[in-house]
């Protein structure tokens, strides 16, 4: 069987098209690119005010990002279509189901990115939200680094409730990784740990600012 190449011609074009019209309308900034590791297996979290939250998080490095999305995006075939060649897949809103875990354990093994909200859905307040465990579980299973990123300026371009963009200011800033283990013994203790070290470092990066 011929493997897929994980980033193709066609996604490095869009990904390159994307860059340049995000830094022309919005003046994207990124801080801290540096710290992402550069090749290899990794979980890129962030938080979620705006819709445009996973474009301009797929602008953050040129590897094509696999993303969770809510299934009821898949439910139109054109739509689906096209978020699943850009790399997403289907996931329950209100919980981590097998296929979605196993896709995403099928990810990391091929040493590709997976990329997560863990908040789960959009903060209304713009305020960091209570995060979710998923990723520390999935990172703690594939023995995969967890790179935090915080988005600021999504919510004031594409707002809730707003289906066309309006102008200002985007950032991504990125914490540093971390991996997260722990002994079968105190796994649940190193979970509860780690995503309170996941939370910090978010809100240190500006995520309710």
């Amino acid at each position: 069987m011929t493997k897929i190449k994980e980033t193709p011609w066609w996604y490095s074009l869009l990904w390159f098209t994307g860059l340049l019209l995000f830094k022309f309308l919005f003046g994207l900034k990124i801080e801290g690119k540096e710290r992402i590791p550069r090749k290899g297996a990794m979980i890129i979290t962030a938080n979620h005010r705006s819709y445009l939250d996973p474009v301009v998080l797929a602008l953050l490095v040129r590897r094509r990002m696999n993303f969770m999305a809510k299934e009821e995006l898949f439910r139109h075939p054109g739509f689906g279509f096209l978020i699943r060649n850009l790399g997403a897949f289907p996931v329950k809103r209100e919980r981590l189901n097998k296929l979605a875990f196993k896709k995403a354990l099928q990810i990391l093994k091929e040493g590709r990115i997976l990329a997560l909200f863990p908040e789960g859905t959009r903060s209304r307040s713009g305020k960091l939200g209570r995060l979710k465990e998923g990723p520390i579980r999935i990172a703690h299973h594939c023995r995969v680094p967890v790179v935090p990123v915080v988005i600021q300026g999504t919510e004031k371009v594409l707002p809730p409730g707003k289906k066309i963009p309006g102008w200002g200011k985007i950032k991504l800033r990125v914490g540093k990784p971390f991996l997260p283990v722990s002994s079968p013994e105190e796994r649940e203790k190193a979970f509860k740990k780690a995503l309170k070290q996941l939370k910090d470092e978010m809100i240190s990066l500006g995520a309710n600012e």
